[in-house]
């Protein structure tokens, strides 16, 4: 019997065929990995969804500094208002006769660019505020706390990025200030015939300089080549009432722009798809691009030297820092029915704008008209007689701004926000005239 039950046992393992035993062992390391993924992936959304929400927060707190900044350089510049608005005494009456220069007259007014000389970013407020102040509340529900956090890391501009403590989290803004009068004030194309005549002489000397020849020497993506005056034609034809083309009158008797016989609109009929001249004054710098024959190359080299939003009346200021700037105001005011060969001499314009330079660093109330006047007549150059005559009462060239553009960066965390805002001074903290958020 025991030989035929080992028979029927050894048929039963044949019929079974391999063994099973390690499945459960395989099936336990397959869910276990399936768990691992599972787990992987709640936890990698988790992360993600915390990071998204604190962005989401760092942005909010990165908007409002930029806008606390917006606010405290409109601040500042109410505060330039003011300094503007100072009448000095006629100090010429009490010195010695005889003692001042023939010629050289004493500033009415001071011209201390305020907003060059103070910083404005998140520190500002807090170097205003004495120490002991800030310590005690003596400020009310305003705190300030004196310990800060400095980063040792440089920003984009090339300056040590400090945060403070706002509550319970670092931050800060950085705002930059820059005069609007500046620039070429597009807007005066529209003028009448006086303000428009020395701006169509700004901008024909702009475009037409030879290191700008390029710009004009091939055709642009949409296959159009244009010459400087026809730029300056299609800018003047975008803010124009009518529907016709200008032309340009060049001798310097009657309207520098003059009515044509064309359709303003034609140029726009190639694009796609098609539009027409605005009729109406720019908005915005980039509202430019729809200007028949202005392009990237175009914007590039000129936007930082063009402007839309101050008043038509308002003059190029010529205490800008930009060489290219200066060179325009001063060939603005010279007398254009004497020129002087040396103007066309780079190293005689470059010595100039030096001596400008110099002048202004040493003028204690700051550089007025007058003594940009004097510089020039100085250096033996024939000055527009207008000028001479009334050099603070003339539509060329200003000391002092109205308008001013005001780019701020807020940072928290990781998330910088950027708006920039232009502003007029005509009310009490200035009235915004251009406002972008990025």
């Amino acid at each position: 019997m025991s030989a035929l039950g080992n028979q029927r046992r050894r048929r039963r393992v044949k019929a079974k065929g391999p063994s099973e035993r390690g499945v459960a062992m395989l099936l336990v390391l397959v869910g276990l990995a399936v768990l691992a993924l599972v787990a992987n992936e709640v936890r990698y959304n988790s992360v993600v969804e915390l990071r998204l929400a604190a962005n989401a927060r760092d942005d909010v707190r990165a908007h409002f500094l930029a806008k606390s900044g917006i606010g405290m350089s409109r601040l500042i510049l109410r505060f330039q208002k003011q300094i503007d608005a100072i009448q000095l005494p006629d100090f010429s009456k009490m010195l010695p006769p005889g003692l001042l220069p023939p010629g050289m007259n004493l500033p009415k007014n001071l011209n201390i660019q305020l907003w060059r000389m103070a910083k404005v970013d998140c520190h500002l407020l807090s170097a205003m505020i004495p120490e002991e102040k800030a310590q005690t509340g003596g400020l009310g529900p305003v705190s300030v706390d004196k310990h800060f956090k400095f980063d040792e890391e440089f920003s984009d501009l090339g300056k040590a990025q400090s945060k403070r403590k706002f509550g319970d989290f670092d931050g800060c803004f950085d705002s930059v200030i820059s005069d609007e009068e500046e620039r070429l004030n597009l807007a005066k194309l529209d003028a009448p015939q006086l303000t428009s005549m020395v701006l169509l002489g700004q901008l024909i000397n702009s475009f037409g300089d030879k290191k700008y020849e390029f710009l004009f020497e091939k055709e642009d993506s949409n296959r159009v080549k244009v010459a400087p005056t026809d730029v300056i034609i299609a800018l003047r034809d975008w803010i124009d009432e009518d529907e016709t083309g200008s032309t340009l009158n060049l001798s310097g008797q009657g309207e520098p722009f003059q009515k044509g016989f064309s359709d303003e609109n034609g140029n726009y009929d190639k694009y796609d798809p098609r539009y027409r001249a605005k009729n109406a004054r720019f908005d915005s710098l980039d509202e430019l691009f729809l200007v028949h024959g202005v392009n990237d190359r175009f914007m590039a080299a000129f936007r930082d030297r063009l402007t839309v939003f101050p008043d038509m009346n308002s003059k190029l200021n010529i205490n800008s820092d930009d060489p290219f700037i200066l060179e325009l105001a001063i060939r603005s005011v010279l007398d254009p029915a004497r020129p002087d060969p040396r103007m066309q001499d780079p190293i005689f314009i470059d010595t100039l704008i030096q001596k400008i330079r110099a002048a202004r660093m040493f003028a204690i109330m700051g550089m007025s008209a007058i003594d940009f006047v004097n510089v020039l007549a100085q250096a033996g150059l024939a000055v527009n007689p207008t000028i001479m005559n009334n050099p603070q009462n003339q539509r060329f060239i200003g000391d002092k701004s109205t308008t001013y553009r005001i780019s701020v960066t807020g940072t928290a965390g990781e998330v910088s926000r950027v708006i920039t805002a232009v502003v007029r001074l005509d009310d009490q903290l200035g009235r915004l005239v251009y406002w972008r958020e990025e």
